[in-house]
């Protein structure tokens, strides 16, 4: 089964910045981009509107003839939801109620739901598949677990399919860490401006990193991923220490730069090791960006947005 009209929420975005990229290349969909901000990079090319999710009248208007969502909306990070968990719950969980809610009067049949891996599960020593226990004990993990629940139940009540992609840490091109995510932009970042980087802990955390090109290619092969519900672990096969990042980082950069260590964040899960046969034995010609292949473009990229030139020492 195939789909043609196709809504992402969250097309601002990192991902769905380059979501939209990929799925432009298909001649055959009919693409509408939806957001908070009053404009989008695409919006010459593309419909696109800006969305409150809690306006009826904005659903009603702008969602009848959607097949599938992919849904990429999201008002809060890990660390942002520490202090205030009743946020997530209003901002997040009960306006995708309500959109979905509102999915059941129409023609709406799947439900792309981007959830975090580095959240729901919880810390394991263990590699973790989709069936293993989650355990979130941050309130961005727990709501994003019942996001999935939520999705669990309509399609139960009301037919609604969905693929669901626990996605690990993403980095790549056009990456905004001023909100405080993506650990390797973040780093690069700071060793081009300011030779040195902040670690939490003891840098023995385990991490799994996976490029937002690869990410966006593989979010897009749920248009014709067929009519069947699906979870997937959507993380590449470095699983390692923020330690082992540096040392790869090292072998890119052309700076000098130091390494600080400061007390570990509450908020921050200490290791998870994500399985992703399930993933590759899906999807088996996808090839993924091999890690230093992927930071050494990061690492390009950023320094001519900053306006450093990359043969620079």
């Amino acid at each position: 089964m195939s789909y043609t009209h196709v809504a992402i929420l969250g097309a601002n975005g990192f991902i769905g910045k380059h979501l939209t990229r990929v799925l432009m290349q298909n001649s055959q969909l009919k693409i509408t981009l939806f957001g908070r901000s009053p404009s989008n990079d695409f919006k010459d090319k593309l419909p696109y509107h800006q969305l409150d999710l809690n306006n009826t009248s904005q659903l009603e208007k702008y969602f009848k003839e959607t097949e599938i969502v992919y849904y990429l909306a999201s008002d809060s990070i890990p660390s942002s939801s520490w202090d205030d968990p009743k946020f997530d719950v209003e901002k997040n969980l009960l306006p995708f109620i309500h959109f979905l809610n509102n999915g059941v009067k129409h023609k709406l049949r799947k439900v792309v739901f981007v959830s975090s891996a580095g959240t729901i599960y919880g810390p394991s020593k263990e590699k973790l598949n989709e069936d293993s226990d989650k355990k979130p004990f941050s309130p961005y993990g727990i709501t994003k677990l019942a996001m999935e629940n939520y999705l669990n139940y309509f399609e139960v009540r009301h037919n609604i399919k969905h693929d669901i992609f626990r996605v690990s840490n993403v980095y790549g091109d056009g990456q905004d860490t001023s909100k405080g995510l993506g650990i390797i932009n973040t780093f690069l970042e700071k060793i081009i401006k300011d030779h040195n980087i902040t670690i939490y802990g003891n840098g023995e955390n385990i991490r799994n990193y996976i490029c937002v090109n690869d990410v966006a290619k593989l979010l897009s092969l749920s248009i014709s991923s067929g009519a069947d519900s699906n979870i997937y672990n959507l993380a590449s096969n470095d699983n390692i220490s923020i330690n082992q990042l540096v040392d790869i980082i090292k072998k890119i950069v052309k700076e000098e730069f130091k390494v600080n260590y400061k007390e570990t964040r509450q908020s921050d899960n200490p290791a998870i090791s994500l399985d992703n046969s399930k993933l590759k034995a899906s999807f088996k010609d996808f090839k993924f960006i091999e890690l230093s292949d992927g930071i050494e473009q990061s690492y390009k990229h950023i320094k001519e947005k900053l306006g450093v030139k990359n043969n620079q020492n």
